[in-house]
């Protein structure tokens, strides 16, 4: 059987600019250190798909500069925030295109 582990660095690798990459809503077990390596390889332009709404982990790439747009119905941090302060930051300043899936 072949082995499937891998470092962060090698899965991040295949996570390249302008990609579209889907992600799910939920506040716990969103994998952020794959997510800080995709930032650190310099990935930008991503185009993010939150499967019904999005999280920290959209948040997180849109205030690293890595995303052009995010297609959500929804992008909150729960009880932390009303909507993700990233999010909210670039959409207004025009750096992040926001598309509304509801």
């Amino acid at each position: 059987m072949r082995d499937k582990l891998t470092t962060l660095e090698v899965a991040a690798a295949q996570v390249k600019s302008g990609a579209q990459v889907v992600m799910s809503a939920n506040m716990h077990g969103s994998p952020m250190a794959l997510l800080r390596q995709v930032v650190r390889q310099g990935t930008r332009n991503l185009r993010v798909v939150g499967v019904v709404n999005g999280a920290i982990n959209i948040d997180f790439l849109v205030g690293a500069g890595a995303v052009a747009s995010v297609d959500t119905a929804s992008l909150t941090l729960g009880e932390f925030a009303r909507t993700g302060p990233n999010f909210a930051r670039y959409v207004q300043a025009g750096r992040v295109r926001a598309l509304d899936n509801t």
